[in-house]
């Protein structure tokens, strides 16, 4: 797979506006995505089975920034895996899965204060 996307496809699918606008030209007149599909694909396997063990083996500060309307993580199950790690801070936000580019502005401002928790 090369990784480019024809314009119709683009057109036909509609993509997340988050991802229409990381979307980067080909030579062809196309458009491709900025990573690797096969990458993504990898990844999200990844995430298959039980991670339980791993999340909860460490207490080091951590952030977890529930997006409230995401597509992926239902709200009930981001606020379970706060509360099965101590030291895990839960911020909330209105947004999709993709917060961090959908309300930069929220999701900086979530980093900040919970670096500023650290000093």
């Amino acid at each position: 797979m090369s990784g480019r996307i024809p314009p119709h496809a683009i057109a036909q699918s509609a993509p997340p506006a988050a991802m229409i606008m990381r979307l980067r030209p080909t030579a062809d007149g196309g458009w491709r995505l900025p990573f690797h599909p096969q990458d993504t694909i990898a990844s999200e396997q990844a995430t298959h089975g039980v991670h339980w063990a791993d999340w909860t083996s460490t207490d080091c500060p951590a952030l977890f920034v529930l997006a409230r309307n995401s597509q992926v993580m239902p709200p009930e199950q981001g606020r379970e895996i706060v509360a099965r790690r101590a030291h895990t801070h839960l911020t909330e936000l209105d947004g999709d899965h993709f917060v961090h580019t959908t309300d930069p502005q929220g999701f900086a401002a979530a980093v900040k204060d919970f670096l500023d928790t650290l000093r």
